[in-house]
């Protein structure tokens, strides 16, 4: 199915943010969780799943060697990266995942992008890794080791000195966005990933 890249974005940009927190909710590995939501979808919910659940396994068999299902406790059972996971297939869980599922009954789970085909998690995985990073802050100059303040700001041949003002204040606001973790910044940031121009070759899913 194609779309246009801007919507898919828009209306997917939780997608991971969702799946982190079910999964740090439950102790559970986030792919995992990921096609836990697969099956859910495709088999129509909780009791359609827990019916195909060998079916769904085999499609796993590569990925997940050591997966599993318990019968009677409608668990699954895994070990993934040396850690034993275990995910009761309920009613709960399917609320939880219920915002990853509808994304994932619209768009599929799979995206095709810059030659690679990767889950929807692992595609904003990779758009998370592109966004803009500031690696050192400093409060003031206090804060700063002797080298960077020989770099940045006393060696006379290289460091400006320059006036800031009412009309810098725009630029400050645009650090925070980048760098800030309080609600607003967050938004903001989603808000700027949104109106990103993206163009249709970017993103085919």
């Amino acid at each position: 199915m194609r779309t246009s890249a801007k919507k898919f974005i828009e209306e997917s940009f939780d997608y991971l943010e969702t799946l982190t927190e079910v999964s740090l909710d439950r102790s559970v590995n986030r792919y995992l969780l990921e096609h836990i939501a697969h099956g859910l979808m495709i088999f129509g919910g909780v009791d359609g799943f827990i019916k195909n659940v060998d079916k769904w396994i085999r499609t796993l068999v590569k990925t997940y060697p050591e997966l599993g299902f318990d019968h009677q406790s409608n668990q699954i059972v895994a070990v993934i990266d040396y850690t034993d996971q275990v995910v009761v297939i309920d009613e709960s869980l399917y609320i939880d995942l219920t915002y990853v599922i509808n994304i994932q009954k619209k768009y599929g789970m799979l995206v095709s992008y810059d030659g690679k085909t990767v889950t929807i998690a692992r595609f904003f995985e990779d758009i998370q890794r592109k966004y803009p990073q500031i690696k050192d802050r400093y409060k003031g100059l206090g804060s700063s080791d002797a080298k960077v303040s020989k770099e940045i700001i006393m060696d006379p041949a290289t460091r400006r000195i320059f006036r800031v003002d009412a009309s810098d204040v725009n630029v400050m606001r645009i650090y925070d966005t980048l760098i800030g973790k309080n609600k607003e910044d967050i938004q903001a940031r989603k808000e700027m990933i949104m109106n990103f121009e993206w163009k249709p070759s970017d993103i085919d899913t």
